[in-house]
């Protein structure tokens, strides 16, 4: 595919307009433009949205100006470059996410990238089958992750299309796969309220050795952080499990919310963990960008490991390190939107890691309060329980919340799951508009289904708050906005 041909117009330079195309293109249905509203399935623009309040990073967020700018820059690199332009602009984001997470240069050598956290989860699951039996997934109830994902585990197409275009049908087998089983534990109890983390890592303790003794491998994912804030199993459970069942398990951390800091990444990866992130959520860069973190002691031997020949309607050559054999077996093929998407996330990254942690977590707490004030003043938002995260850095910012679920209450209490999700549009619409995270199934209350909105905070909304003057109060300000307009579209359901 001819770079020049997408990026430019017909006098060679970039055009604003086929870059935002190129942002919203390379992914799969769920980024595709909707021709009436110009947004995609998670309510986001490909270009930056003024006046908007962007609480909606749980789900997606909405490219900014600067990183929107910042995109456009890294496609005049490519429309001026040499041929193999694109290649050089994946090993530069390699290096450069690497060392924003803090690792060594030589930990871009084994970082793979991709459009999408569920494509992660596919990559991850392909790495951790032998290709002879099949791999048994644990993971946090669905609900808590993504749609997708038990299907990316089982060696199933997980949407229609496919990063490079080749359409079929959800749940179908891949070719060439083995295709086994996800297995969902629940993270809270059927009331919303989270489960103990004791009961949890019991319930992921049990369901390995299971799978085990039935000769599966098995790929425990461990979320960091969920949909509503959760992280299950613990990290030290993960750790027995791969000590006890050595060789037959392999864990994935998901955290591609990204609401990790650098001490906490070093700690997964120090454990032998794969790790995922992404650039759209946390971080503010537009969906999708994805990224899977490989530590040395799994990369010895998943360097030589053969890749599914599948995962070519997904990966390009290019989006997998030079040193992996397998990558040869995948297509030359860019994708030049998701090289666009990470420019705009690594943007962010790098002015949210410029900021000093202790200031980073000053002002979480001072959010958390005043989210926690406004919600009871509202009078029908009911905060969903989400406990205190633990973390391995004293003080540490990560193990502040910063994803804020809450229960629309209506006049007859919490509203129909097709209510909040119209509620959740009605604020898109609104005259000043909201995104706040998108609809999410969390219990069951006199026999009717849960469903909880979500206030969330991004790395782009605390630089604003820590870089700009009074920066912090507008931010609180417009949270408070925002919660104020859903208790009013959620008073009369």
């Amino acid at each position: 595919m001819a770079q020049a041909a997408v990026l430019t117009s017909i006098d060679g330079r970039p055009d604003p307009g086929r870059i935002a195309g190129l942002l919203a293109a390379g992914g799969d249905e769920r980024i595709v433009l909707d021709p009436q509203t110009g947004l995609n399935r998670y309510g986001c623009a490909a270009a930056p949205h003024d006046g908007l309040a962007a609480f909606g990073s749980s789900t997606a967020s909405v490219i900014s100006g600067s990183a929107y700018d910042a995109a456009a820059r890294a496609a005049a690199r490519i429309t001026a470059g040499p041929a193999d332009a694109y290649a050089q602009e994946m090993t530069g984001l390699r290096r450069r996410l690497a060392a924003l997470c803090g690792l060594p240069e030589a930990a871009a050598g084994d970082l793979i990238l991709a459009a999408s956290g569920t494509d992660l989860h596919l990559i991850a699951a392909t790495l951790a089958s032998d290709g002879r039996r099949p791999l048994t997934a644990l993971l946090a109830a669905p609900a808590e992750t993504g749609r997708g994902v038990p299907d990316a585990v089982r060696g199933r197409r997980f949407a229609a299309l496919t990063p490079h275009g080749r359409a079929g049908d959800a749940g179908e087998p891949l070719a060439g796969a083995v295709c086994g089983e996800a297995i969902g534990i629940p993270v809270r109890e059927p009331s919303g309220v989270p489960r103990p983390t004791e009961a949890v890592d019991a319930d992921f303790e049990r369901a390995c050795a299971l799978a085990i003794e039935g000769g599966a491998r098995v790929l425990l994912s461990l979320v960091d952080v969920s949909k509503t804030g959760l992280v299950a199993p613990s990290p030290d459970c993960a750790s027995r499990l791969k000590a006890r069942f050595a060789g037959a398990v392999s864990v994935l951390v998901d955290a591609c919310q990204f609401r990790i800091s650098n001490a906490t990444l070093a700690d997964y990866l120090r454990r032998d963990f794969l790790v995922a992130v992404t650039g759209s959520k946390f971080l503010g860069g537009p969906a999708f960008s994805g990224a899977l973190l490989v530590p040395p002691g799994e990369a010895e031997a998943l360097r030589h490991r053969a890749l599914l020949p599948a995962l070519g309607d997904y990966c390009g050559r290019q989006d997998w390190p030079e040193a992996w054999l397998g990558r040869r077996l995948l297509p030359d093929r860019p994708n030049p939107g998701m090289m666009l998407r990470w420019e705009a996330a690594l943007h962010e990254l790098a002015a949210f890691r410029s900021l000093p942690e202790d200031s980073v977590a000053g002002f979480l707490a001072a959010f958390g309060a005043a989210v926690s004030q406004a919600m009871g003043e509202a009078g029908n938002l009911e905060p969903l329980p989400a406990p205190l995260l633990r973390r391995t850095a004293p003080g540490a910012w990560d193990a502040q919340q910063t994803i804020f679920s809450f229960l629309p209450l209506g006049r007859r209490g919490p509203p129909s799951p097709e209510q909040t999700q119209a509620l959740h549009r009605g604020l898109m619409r609104a005259a000043s508009p909201v995104h706040l995270g998108q609809a999410v199934s969390v219990g069951v209350r006199d026999g009717k289904p849960l469903t909880a909105l979500r206030l969330s905070l991004s790395a782009r909304l605390i630089v604003e708050a820590l870089t700009t003057p009074n920066g912090g109060a507008r931010v609180i300000a417009r949270a408070r906005g925002a919660l104020a307009a859903a208790a009013a579209l959620a008073a009369p359901l």
